[in-house]
């Protein structure tokens, strides 16, 4: 008599497999591969691109793009835009330094600031939810008004002489073990945090449900108006956490330094997957477009590219990485890989 067996593919054989299709398939996967090959090719023609000192001063650069790019995300996710996180950012950086000039501990000008960043977004979110106002111009319009209020507010002059010892550290400016700065550290617990909240929080799937289809989400017995008005929240957090950080790097508040963030900030989410029509995002994608754009911006100093030709090549670096989103998706589809 033959017997016949069967052989039984072992299950981490088969655990392998599909973690390396779902890799495959993510849209991110070809983004990665894009700066890896440019991140080659420049340590390959520019010698000082791979130096640990330009390496580490990409890291530090791309914090305050990626506080307001995990916002704008959230944001985005929820089905709105908020256009006003360059000038929260700026106000919120203005409240902290003067704060400190006039001798408010540290802490305490660190609160006031995260409270005026979650008052806009609260407003924000009010202006769009209970009088109807399109989450574009009630945005735009708090652009505006917070950088107004700050300009007006300093006269046009730069707010200076407010940095303390725990400052140069916070604002990532020293470091506190090797090359790892508090700014480092604090991106890595909000993007957990938020990625946690967003992912595994009944709540925090509610902001997918509400992008996806506000109407759908209301006939499911979610609060839209309370959705929505969270995501403005945080975003307004996030852009002041912004604040705290880049008036701690660099020292100096002048009265238009939020100016120009907000694209930044929706460039940054939109490369890394979140869709300007709702209902999609991630934070670690956030972080990968804020360090896309960061990267650029290194390349453009290290390569003597005129400063007048940094908003060209970010825009065309915008539309390559989302070029290179879609073509990877097509070829994961070609392979069979299962959509995530």
């Amino acid at each position: 008599m033959t017997t016949l067996t069967t052989e039984r593919v072992p299950a981490t054989t088969g655990r392998t497999s599909a973690l390396r299709i779902r890799i495959l398939r993510d849209p991110l996967f070809g983004i990665l591969v894009l700066l890896v090959v440019v991140a080659v090719v420049m340590a390959l023609t520019e010698p000082a691109f791979a130096t640990s000192g330009n390496l580490t001063n990409i890291i530090n650069s791309m914090m305050t793009v990626s506080f307001l790019a995990v916002g704008m995300t959230v944001v985005l996710i929820a089905g709105g835009l908020d256009l006003s996180v360059g000038s929260v950012m700026g106000l919120s950086a203005g409240v902290v330094a003067s704060c400190l000039n006039n001798g408010v501990p540290l802490a305490v000008a660190f609160l006031a600031a995260l409270a005026v960043g979650a008052g806009i977004g609260l407003v924000n979110g009010l202006l769009i939810t209970k009088l109807g106002i399109p989450d574009f111009i009630a945005t735009l319009a708090m652009l505006g008004l917070a950088g107004g209020f700050l300009l007006y507010w300093t006269a046009g002059v730069p707010i200076l002489g407010y940095m303390t010892d725990a400052y140069y550290y916070i604002g990532g400016l020293r470091q506190i073990v090797g090359p790892i700065t508090v700014p480092m550290l604090l991106i890595v617990v909000v993007g957990v945090a938020v990625s946690v909240f967003l992912r595994r929080t009944t709540y925090g799937v509610k902001f997918y449900a509400v992008g996806s289809s506000a109407t759908g989400a209301m006939n499911a017995g979610i609060r839209v108006d309370r959705i929505k008005i969270a995501a403005y929240v945080i975003s307004g957090l996030l852009a002041a956490v912004a604040g705290m950080h880049i008036a701690g790097r660099t020292t100096t508040v002048p009265p238009l330094i939020g100016n120009g963030y907000e694209i930044s900030a929706i460039a940054a989410a939109v490369i890394g997957g979140a869709s300007l029509s709702g209902g999609r995002g991630r934070v670690i994608g956030a972080l990968v477009g804020a360090l896309t754009l960061t990267l650029t911006r290194n390349i453009i100093n290290l390569t003597g590219v005129e400063s007048s030709w940094q908003a060209v090549v970010t825009g065309l670096v915008l539309v390559l990485a989302v070029l290179a989103n879609q073509a990877w998706s097509g070829i994961a589809r070609s392979i069979g890989a299962p959509r995530r």
